[in-house]
């Protein structure tokens, strides 16, 4: 006798049934590659966004430049979410101010000029730096008579090293330890209004 050629209702309802039992067990398989992915990709982000920020920080805290004591504020102040740097521009020699602020998992960057002939401060950020980063200082205290570890950086001089530490990626520490240059001194005639040194050293 000859059949019909094709599939019987019920080895169709086999078939659907099997392919829908390996793509039950597939599924979480391809989950977990998805995730892998996705933290790997924001790994790669996380480390690019911390190597830029860290050579801001390194070329900004070596252009350091210490204020007269009668300015009546330090070169360098900061908190554990917020860091102020006062530099001297290489080129023009105009001091400018660079305050880092850490909002969430983001670096708000915020940099302006002293005196009158600056305009709006210049801002930009550096997004996904990671959660509860903070700064810590180090160097002599008030009386300048001790070293110490600080959260608070309020005086006049400056502290012999800054550290960021930043959220841990996978179990590992990740910190940006920036030495300040000792030898970093005030010796020009400064210019208030326009924030440059007009002469000396």
């Amino acid at each position: 006798m000859n059949r019909d050629s094709g599939f019987t209702l019920f080895e169709a309802l086999v078939a659907v049934a099997l392919l829908a039992l390996l793509a039950g067990l597939l599924a979480p398989a391809i989950r977990a590659v998805s995730l892998a992915e996705t933290r790997v990709r924001e790994h790669v982000v996380s480390r690019e966004t911390t190597a830029r920020l860290e050579a801001l920080l390194r070329d900004s805290v070596a252009r350091v430049q210490p204020l007269p004591d009668t300015i009546g504020q330090g070169a360098v102040s900061g908190s554990p979410r917020g860091l102020s740097l006062w530099v001297r521009m290489p080129t023009s020699g105009e001091l400018v101010q660079l305050n880092l602020t850490i909002e969430g998992e983001d670096v708000i960057i915020a940099m302006a000029g002293s005196g009158s002939i600056t305009g709006e401060p210049q801002t930009s950020m550096l997004a996904g730096v990671g959660r509860d980063a903070r700064f810590y200082y180090y160097g002599e205290t008030e009386t300048r008579d001790a070293l110490a570890w600080t959260s608070q950086w309020e005086y006049n001089h400056l502290p012999r090293l800054i550290v960021l530490d930043l959220a841990p990626i996978n179990g590992t520490i990740r910190r940006i330890e920036l030495d300040v240059p000792a030898q970093a001194r005030f010796d020009c005639d400064f210019d208030s209004g326009f924030g440059v040194c007009l002469g000396g050293g």
